[in-house]
């Protein structure tokens, strides 16, 4: 199973932890981290360096993906790459990075610059068939036309919402609406906002709800949406026809909502990538629904600034079963 961890939204590392991360790199070890270090002149001891491994992971800037039981962390940026760097007054290690995070930039770019295209050619085509003083379209004709401007309008409206949204949880601007409320009235409500889609491609969702009432402290609107996020995944990537199981529970302190398809299933190495940004899995790139690689990230952004997680459980072939996890008296630092 993947499990998220959760950083303090809008936290920043210690100084000493920030020149750490330049030294950190796939398989290092706090042994690895001193000797490195070292290099630099600087001092620091074995159980300093395990302290500020955890700090960054705490963070969100680095993510421990495995442990082999041989006392080597396997480590990744929040970015998705791997900061590797040959030595600290090593140029050529360091211009590897700076060449790496531009091609990362220009990724970006290319992406939003392609999901905003897609719809707006749409738009732009409607518009020109409505402009045009030699067609004649029907009641019926017209409605389709109005229907495909609004469909791909909303949609670049949520490809820039999403973008934003995920800025401000990271940057700590976002202020969460606390109250209190049934957890089993938001999945019913995050449920039907996916059930017209799920309809078209016949499939079931089933809604297994708990033995007793479930009260959760959280923000509703935004909680509800890392639902949704999490059930369109599901609906694009399960079969049609297919079938789609949502429970609700909790256990202790904590609130679980899971999402469980039976779709083609996840790689342990795409696993490690799912809430990154705009990162595209194999089955968009294979032909079938492209996803704007935004839904997850945003649902974990949204579960983190709760004090929670995501939990992952999938393998090619299997299907797949996400879960969002959440404090039930909401995030910890909120009296």
């Amino acid at each position: 199973m993947f499990r998220t961890d959760a950083p303090a939204p809008g936290a920043t590392p210690s100084p000493l932890a920030a020149a750490t991360l330049r030294l950190v790199e796939d398989g290092v070890t706090p042994a690895g981290l001193v000797e490195r270090f070292g290099r630099t002149g600087a001092t620091l001891d074995g159980e300093q360096a395990g302290l500020l491994l955890a700090e960054l992971a705490r963070l969100g800037l680095v993510r421990v993906a495995r442990n082999n039981g041989d006392g080597r962390v396997h480590v990744l940026t929040s970015l998705g790459h791997q900061i590797r760097d040959s030595g600290f007054g090593d140029g050529a290690g360091i211009a590897d990075q700076l060449a790496e995070l531009e091609r990362l930039r220009t990724d970006l770019l290319s992406t939003i610059a392609h999901e905003l295209r897609t719809p707006l050619t749409a738009v732009r085509t409607c518009v020109g068939v409505l402009r045009d003083p030699e067609t004649s379209p029907t009641d019926a004709e017209l409605e389709t036309l109005l229907a495909t401007i609004e469909r791909n309008a909303d949609r670049m409206q949520r490809v820039v919402g999403d973008i934003l949204e995920i800025a401000r949880f990271r940057t700590g601007e976002v202020v969460l609406q606390l109250r209190r409320f049934d957890a089993l009235e938001l999945t019913r409500g995050a449920i039907a906002s996916v059930a017209p889609l799920a309809g078209q491609r016949h499939q079931e969702i089933t809604l297994r709800p708990p033995a007793i009432a479930i009260r959760v402290f959280g923000d509703h609107r935004r909680l509800e949406q890392a639902l949704v996020n999490l059930l369109s995944n599901a609906v694009k990537y399960g079969p049609a026809g297919g079938r789609i199981v949502v429970r609700v529970g909790a256990a202790d302190d904590l609130v679980t909502w899971s999402v469980r398809d039976d779709g083609p299933g996840i790689s342990p190495e795409d696993q490690v990538h799912l809430f990154e940004r705009f990162f595209v899995g194999p089955n968009d790139r294979e032909g079938g629904p492209r996803g704007v690689g935004l839904g997850l990230p945003t649902a974990l952004a949204i579960a983190q600034a709760h004090g929670g997680r995501i939990d992952v459980e999938s393998a090619p072939g299997e299907g797949s079963l996400f879960t969002l996890v959440v404090p039930r008296e909401g995030p910890h630092d909120v009296d």
